[in-house]
């Protein structure tokens, strides 16, 4: 029986250390990569920032690098009057890849 029950609990601590270990290792991976973007990007964020500004006209309430499609791209909100609005840009290249309203910004103010 003594021995059942420390197998127990040595699965139940070996399991509450693997998950913020594994926590720990997926947000390493994940800034290995943000890394590695920001190393391709021939435009940097602040850039970004003023070519989305300027395709919406309206100001920036934030912005940050993604990796979609197997490819990475600056995201930024920008905010005109009551409306926010995400725009990619091309790292390489500045250009705006798209300019889509923020769908959770519709949902929190019960908008569909």
């Amino acid at each position: 029986m003594n021995s059942r029950k420390a197998l127990i609990l040595g699965t139940l601590a070996a399991t509450a250390l693997a998950v913020p270990l594994a926590y720990a290792a997926s947000r390493m991976n994940e800034e290995q990569n943000e890394a590695q973007g920001l190393a391709q990007a021939k435009i940097s964020l602040v850039q970004a920032i003023q070519v989305a500004e300027q395709h919406i006209g309206g100001k920036a309430a934030s912005a940050r690098l993604e990796h979609e499609h197997g490819k990475f791209v600056y995201e930024v909100e920008v905010l005109r009057g009551e409306q926010a609005t995400d725009v990619k840009v091309d790292i390489a290249d500045g250009k705006v890849l798209s300019a889509k309203a923020d769908e959770d910004e519709h949902e929190q103010r019960g908008e569909h």
